[in-house]
């Protein structure tokens, strides 16, 4: 990865927005912080992103809105939501809502690793 991807966080925790976004730099990606649905859409739909991290439930609403959003964005980027959550109705519903994976909280930094290698790797190749 040569240059910086934009990878926006849509947490309304700050202690795991705070973590996602040292793994993330240490990864050498720039991340975008926003606590809610509606300045999540506004980033959407203003700004280039590579990737989303979005938990469960935001200050006005919750990923699925976020999901919605990056719809109607006409978003190419993976969606992943976190979840303190072990609902499996939850992991269902997302997936079948568009997103690209379901990651259990708190998170590690490898599956975030993980999954944010293999993101931008589909996303470079599609």
């Amino acid at each position: 990865m040569n240059q910086p991807f934009e990878v926006l966080v849509a947490s309304a925790d700050t202690e795991s927005s705070s973590a996602l976004t040292l793994v993330l730099k240490g990864m050498g990606l720039k991340p975008a912080l926003c606590s809610s649905v509606k300045e999540t859409q506004v980033i959407l739909s203003s700004h280039p992103v590579s990737l989303v991290f979005c938990e469960e439930k935001l200050a006005d609403g919750s990923y699925q809105d976020v999901l919605r959003a990056a719809k109607k964005a006409a978003l190419k980027a993976p969606v992943v939501v976190s979840s303190r959550s072990e609902n499996w109705y939850e992991y269902l519903e997302a997936l079948r809502l568009g997103a690209f994976d379901y990651l259990q909280k708190p998170l590690r930094a490898m599956d975030v690793e993980m999954i944010v290698r293999y993101a931008l790797r589909l996303t470079l190749a599609g």
